[in-house]
């Protein structure tokens, strides 16, 4: 029903048009506005009630309203009221619709005797994936992130997701390598995660690329296919638990994020430049790699020398621990983005 034909909704009417009128009488007032003899006597009962009006004495008294800032303040206090009273019927509803959520899914787990595997192919798949358990988590997410840093943007929509399981109370904890703080833009990440609420540790080494649900939803990295990013999605009690066990125990050898310390500084390498860096990890000959590259061997040992000194190393070995400590390869297959 619209506010204007409620009994509130006839009060404001009321009290309005008192304001415009002081020398208002209650037939014109019930004649201007449409209203019944009950609709006059209620509405002003409501008004009197609320503390925006106050009686008069003699045969012909009649209703005034009150002084205009002190009608303001009172308006002021009825909306507070209300908005309170908005707020936690809001809460109530949160509270019973996370608790039939959480409950639907352990009962969907149950429900299911075999476990289910559905492989999700592409970037785009996968996001829409962990986009949705941002939204039906309820409990608890658990992740592990091997790998190098993933692209800016990527750990930005990530952060966003973050955030809107956080602010509905979701529980999380997050393994990163150690190498992620040595890269200052996957350190600011691991700083803004734990800002909003998660706890995060590092680890030296990680087994796969994990995000677990709930206990009963699990994504886990597959091998890539093609060019493309591929996760499996797993659903069911009995190997999540398993997946839980893996995360408990990297999670025990894990460490706190340390605060404080400097962060290693970005190496500005070109495309071509990582590429001599990938291929000399990898344990490609001078020959193989400048013959990759379209180039002799004489510019290639330059680029390598100039290579050398943007990331600090003295040996090609020792260059292949730098690169992999400052995040410049990849050391692990590809899996689903940080949620």
């Amino acid at each position: 029903m619209d506010a204007q034909g409620t009994a509130q909704g006839k009060a404001q009417q009321l009290f309005r048009y008192m304001l415009d009128d002081p020398d208002w009488t209650p037939e014109g007032a019930r004649r201007s506005l449409g209203f019944s003899q009950i609709d006059l006597e209620l509405a002003q009962h409501l008004l009197l009630e609320a503390g925006l009006l106050r009686t008069t004495q003699g045969k012909s008294a009649r209703p005034t309203t009150v002084e205009p800032a002190v009608a303001v303040a009172r308006l002021l206090a009825m909306e507070e009221e209300d908005a309170r009273g908005w707020m936690a019927s809001v809460h109530q509803r949160r509270t019973t619709l996370t608790a039939l959520g959480s409950q639907m899914m352990r009962l969907q787990a149950q429900a299911d005797t075999d476990t289910q595997v559905k492989l999700l192919t592409g970037q785009e798949a996968i996001a829409t994936a962990l986009n949705g358990v941002s939204v039906t988590a309820q409990q608890e997410i658990l992740s592990m992130h091997p790998g190098t840093p993933l692209p800016r943007t990527v750990l930005e929509g990530s952060m966003d997701r973050n955030r809107a399981a956080l602010e509905r109370g979701v529980i999380m904890r997050a393994l990163h390598l150690e190498a992620m703080n040595k890269v200052p833009r996957a350190r600011a990440h691991l700083e803004a995660l734990e800002d909003s609420g998660c706890h995060v540790r590092l680890t030296p080494a990680l087994p796969f690329r994990l995000i677990l649900v709930d206990g009963v939803l699990a994504y886990v990295s597959a091998p890539a296919a093609g060019e493309q990013m591929s996760a499996l999605e797993i659903r069911g009690q009995e190997i999540c638990w398993l997946l839980r066990q893996v995360f408990e125990h990297c999670w025990l050898n894990g460490r706190a994020v340390p605060r404080g310390e400097s962060a290693v500084q970005e190496v500005n390498l070109s495309d071509r430049e990582r590429a001599v860096l990938r291929m000399l990890a990898a344990g490609y000959t001078d020959e193989s790699v400048a013959r990759a590259l379209g180039i002799s061997t004489r510019t290639l040992r330059r680029m390598t020398t100039v290579i050398l000194e943007k990331i600090g190393a003295r040996s090609r070995f020792e260059a292949g621990v730098r690169a992999a400590t400052l995040a410049l390869i990849e050391t692990t297959p590809g899996g689903p983005a940080d949620l």
